[in-house]
């Protein structure tokens, strides 16, 4: 502590935490934001759960991320390693506007294992029924997309139903792109053959 009052009076100690932090000297660090310099103290917590995730210490990390009022940052580490149910659980506990954000990245990776009931049902669930529309659409699977759209959103039926005649006549490209004209004649290919079958 005398240490701190000393850095304190010759104008060094914000230097001295930022020094603490980037070696990796988290206890000194916090020895000196408790000591002298209590507003920096978000900061090295951050920094501090920014090095426990690095660590793989996500649980610690995330604690972290909380006290320094950054728990999007916990959510979006739980989130990349689709820990969905701890990215939840933050999500309610300490940044509810956040659950929907959660759910719309879980129906994605959901919609990239091409489990569209889950997809569906997660859309929905985060209030989110225009991107389960897409994902089908971009999918080619229309008959669901035409389904949610009658379901959630019938402002939109006439739209849809006239990017499906689109599709039908060849003309329709999706707005991500991700299915290309190609890969979609291949789709229906496919269906007609296993129609023949």
């Amino acid at each position: 502590e005398a240490g701190a009052k000393l850095l304190t009076k010759l104008g060094l100690i914000e230097q001295a935490i930022d020094y603490a932090t980037e070696a990796g000297h988290f206890d000194h660090a916090f020895s000196l934001v408790h000591a002298s310099k209590k507003s920096k103290l978000p900061e090295v917590q951050l920094k501090y759960a920014m090095y426990l995730e690095d660590e793989g210490r996500f649980k610690e990390a995330e604690e972290s991320f909380v006290e320094a009022g950054k728990p999007k940052e916990a959510i979006d580490m739980y989130v990349h390693q689709q820990d969905w149910v701890s990215a939840m659980r933050v999500a309610e506990n300490a940044d509810p506007s956040s659950v929907s954000d959660v759910l719309v990245a879980q129906a994605k990776a959901a919609v990239e294992r091409k489990d569209w009931v889950r997809a569906e049902a997660l859309y929905v669930r985060a209030k989110k029924p225009e991107l389960a529309v897409k994902a089908f659409k971009e999918a080619g699977r229309w008959s669901e997309a035409i389904k949610l759209t009658k379901e959630f959103l019938p402002h939109k039926l006439q739209e849809i139903n006239a990017e499906y005649v689109r599709f039908q006549n060849g003309e329709y490209v999706p707005e991500q792109g991700d299915v290309s004209k190609r890969s979609m004649g291949e789709d229906l290919v496919a269906q007609a053959r296993a129609l023949e079958e």
